[in-house]
């Protein structure tokens, strides 16, 4: 249970308890802690053994020399996901419970701006969650795309302009760096399940 997460728990697990969670309620710690494990054992597919993922600005897990990767969690899941440099300039990945019909309903006019309310309308009718997957999808956007870019850019900089039974399509509307020019295209492929949903970017 995440109140019973302690300093001595990171140590079982081989992971390092960062100075930042000494003051951290108990659910972040056990996010923290699911998050890095996953992380290790990701790499582990690599032959990468006994590596610490850190974290850096923005908190941006910081990963080993040659390799690109990702780490989610929600609630009680955790996922990460890792790739070599050279495959790809980024990889992001989100987990998210669905929200509830009425969250869906007030934070609509937040995450969805006007060139997507068609789209949007579309996706609505096929997706019991449309508005947790584009939020989730909008996550994994930014967690691929910050290597390339260095700072916080908001949702409304991906476009949705289309979709189907397993992926989104999305467009940058501004310029965010050299390397992210206004519109890049970027898939965001998604699984629904359990009251839940997964959304992976490669850019």
């Amino acid at each position: 249970m995440p109140e019973l997460i302690t300093p001595q728990d990171f140590a079982a697990f081989g992971i390092t308890f960062p100075d930042n969670l000494r003051s951290a309620v108990p659910k972040r710690r056990a996010e923290y802690l699911a998050g890095r494990k996953c992380a290790q054992q990701a790499l582990l597919q690599f032959g990468i053994k006994n590596v610490q993922v850190g974290t850096g600005e923005n908190r941006a897990p910081v990963w080993p020399p040659g390799v690109l990767g990702t780490i989610t969690h929600s609630n009680n899941l955790a996922l990460a996901m890792v790739t070599r440099i050279g495959t790809c300039r980024g990889i992001g990945a989100d987990i998210e419970n669905f929200m509830s019909q009425q969250q869906e309903l007030e934070l609509k006019d937040l995450m969805v701006y006007p060139g997507e309310q068609q789209q949007f309308a579309l996706l609505s009718r096929q997706i019991v969650c449309p508005l947790t997957l584009v939020f989730s999808a909008k996550e994994s956007i930014f967690k691929a795309l910050y290597p390339s870019v260095n700072q916080y850019f908001g949702f409304e900089a991906a476009a949705l302009t289309g979709f189907n039974e397993n992926c989104l399509w999305f467009t940058i509307t501004t310029a965010l760096s050299d390397r992210v020019p206004a519109g890049s295209n970027l898939t965001v492929w998604y699984q629904l399940f359990d009251g839940w949903l997964l959304t992976e970017c490669q850019f």
